[in-house]
């Protein structure tokens, strides 16, 4: 009785197909991703940022993301470089996804604080001309879209895009994003 017990159990569960076990709540994730700034001029204007995540119910999660940017703006064909470092924390809900939940589209909302150094925090430019402001606290909101594709069980591949509304930076109110980047699950 006992073998066939085990038999029917065997049978059933090669039977059954097993699947990854993705986005399950308290999960933490670490992610690292680049972006652009659109319509850049020659220099590079670019943004690293990495921070770790915890999925909540249904595919959502929380974020905490540590970030550097560099941007350019031309000056008498001088490029006066702004670098900005910011930690965004917010909240992405779940849009849509396939079937397996391999693909997903999600969308965020969360709040940015950080710091912005003008021209390294010198007054004087080359021309002899001075700023007038040189670093600032900055903060403001941001809104993200993201599409998500699992690689393996624990690796995601990441495309994003981000609008932001900035206090205080010199950047302008708006400013944009687009970038990719992987996440690790574990």
């Amino acid at each position: 009785m006992k073998r066939i017990f085990l038999l029917t159990a065997l049978l059933l569960t090669i039977g059954i197909k097993s699947f990854a076990q993705q986005m399950i709540p308290k999960q933490k994730g670490f992610e690292m991703s680049y972006s652009v700034f659109p319509q850049s001029p020659e220099k590079q204007n670019y943004a690293l940022t990495a921070g770790l995540i915890s999925y909540a119910k249904n595919g959502n999660y929380l974020f905490g993301l540590a970030e550097y940017s560099r941007k350019y703006e031309e000056y008498n064909n001088y490029d006066i470089p702004i670098d900005t470092f910011t930690f965004n924390g917010g909240y992405s809900l779940y849009l849509w996804g396939d079937r397996m939940r391999n693909v997903n589209i999600n969308v965020g909302i969360g709040g940015i604080a950080g710091y912005e150094l003008i021209n390294r925090g010198d007054e004087m430019i080359y021309d002899g001309s001075i700023l007038n402001s040189t670093e600032s606290f900055i903060y403001g909101a941001n809104g993200k879209l993201s599409v998500e594709s699992y690689l393996t069980d624990h690796c995601v591949f990441l495309v994003s895009g981000q609008l932001r509304f900035l206090q205080n930076s010199q950047l302008g109110h708006f400013q944009s994003l687009f970038g990719f980047g992987v996440r690790y699950n574990f």
